[in-house]
Parts: structure tokens; C-alpha cells; sequence
């Protein structure tokens, strides 16, 4: 792997950086869904930017739905697109009802 002068791999999830706009900073869960939360900007509404980002690891757990709020960022683990069962209960057929998968009628 190739590493900087300082002897840490480029592949290290950061835990906190610097840009333009801000900090950002990796808070616990507890903490950024508090409910009573102040907004850092109350005039008006920031542009939601989402991005779809692929880490390769090695456990197939790399790809990471990340959504930029104003100066907030926010990332969940992608597991992909799963088709839901509709579990209905089993009609009840009786003499009101006609069954049309009945056999020998």
C-alpha cells in the first residue's frame, strides 16, 4: 500500500476533516439524532446532495449511500434493493365464494 510521509495508509477512513464550507466531524448516533437539535441555518433550505460511493473491502460491505445537508454529511451502509414479501392471510373459501383453483367442479 502506499503511504504518506507520516507513515499513515491513504486508505484510513478519516474521522474528521476540514473543507471550505467547515468542519466535519464523526459524531455518535446518539448524538446527531437528538430531536432537539438546532439547525446551524435557519434561513431557508440547503440543496441535498447524495452520493453513491464503493470502498471495495473485502467483506462485500463497501458501498455507502452519503447525503451532504448544507454543512452535514451523513452515510449508510448500501445492502441493495430487496423485493418484499406481501404476506396476506389465506382466504377464506365458503359457499358465498366461487374457488377458481378448485379441480373436479
Amino acid at each position: 500500500m502506499a503511504t504518506e510521509g507520516g507513515g499513515k495508509e491513504m486508505n484510513e477512513i478519516k474521522t474528521q476533516f476540514t473543507t471550505r464550507e467547515g468542519l466535519y466531524k464523526l459524531l455518535p448516533h446518539s448524538e446527531y439524532s437528538r430531536p432537539n437539535r438546532v439547525p446551524f441555518n435557519s434561513q431557508g433550505s440547503n440543496p441535498v446532495r447524495v452520493s453513491f460511493v464503493n470502498l471495495n473491502d473485502q467483506s462485500g460491505n463497501g458501498d455507502r449511500l452519503c447525503f451532504n445537508v448544507g454543512r452535514e454529511l451523513y452515510f449508510y451502509i448500501y445492502k441493495g434493493v430487496r423485493k418484499v414479501m406481501l404476506l396476506l392471510p389465506p382466504l377464506a373459501w365458503g359457499p358465498h365464494f366461487e374457488n377458481p383453483w378448485a379441480t373436479g367442479c
